[in-house]
């Protein structure tokens, strides 16, 4: 629970490229807050180490990463088309707020 608030405040505070890239890292984690926790760093996180990332975190079996991941991708769709990409997927996903988190963003 301290890693996941930990990672969640970096939303707040800044996420630099060192936590990024420990964020990052943090997205393979056992623990499904952990992982939670670091999609929403992620979203204060440079899009270029950001977006690929939280792509691949929508394949998380864990419904709630995955609306966390599309609420992340919501802060990078300006800057980066790749994030607009992913939040298109996730139009499709089994998650029926994860699929009108999605929509909205889009």
């Amino acid at each position: 629970m301290v890693r996941a608030a930990a990672f969640a405040t970096l939303a707040v505070t800044g996420c630099s490229a060192s936590l990024a890239a420990r964020a990052v890292a943090a997205q393979a984690d056992p623990a499904w807050r952990v992982r939670s926790g670091a999609a929403t760093a992620l979203s204060a996180a440079e899009a270029r180490v950001a977006v690929p990332a939280l792509a691949r975190a929508l394949a998380d079996p864990n419904a709630d990463i995955r609306k966390a991941t599309v609420l992340a991708l919501v802060r990078h769709p300006a800057v980066d088309g790749d994030a607009r990409a992913a939040l298109a997927t996730a139009t499709a996903d089994s998650d029926a707020d994860v699929r009108a988190y999605a929509s909205r963003a889009l």
